[in-house]
């Protein structure tokens, strides 16, 4: 094989690469999201409550009540209501991404 249509190869090759595992880490990310929203909706109904349209925010720890928060945890600020009246709980979530984290926890008002 000619030098200059190899190394057209192994570009090509090294691209398609990368296109695949850039794919794979979307899907990956996309499914957790979604997990963590399928939690959130179950405890909030399991609490007798509904969530707000649009009301589920992943925010910073200094924003939340939260005093620990590792690299692997994402904090959500989650509006729902309750007997007609709105509440705000916190959600503290383990992702998979990170050995530093601190354990999944929520905080309602009481």
């Amino acid at each position: 094989m000619e030098a200059t249509k190899k190394s057209k190869v192994i570009i090509l090759s090294f691209l398609i690469g990368a296109i695949c595992m850039g794919v794979i880490a979307y899907i990956g990310m996309s499914y957790g999201g979604r997990a963590h929203m399928t939690n959130i909706e179950a405890k909030i109904l399991e609490r007798g409550g509904a969530l707000v349209a649009g009301s589920v925010m992943a925010v910073p720890k200094d924003e939340s009540p939260f005093e620990k928060s590792g690299k692997g945890n994402t904090i959500f600020r989650i509006k729902y209501t309750k007997d007609g009246n709105e509440h705000l709980a916190w959600y503290r979530s383990k992702n998979q991404s990170s050995i530093i984290s601190e354990p999944e926890e929520w905080i309602f008002p009481e």
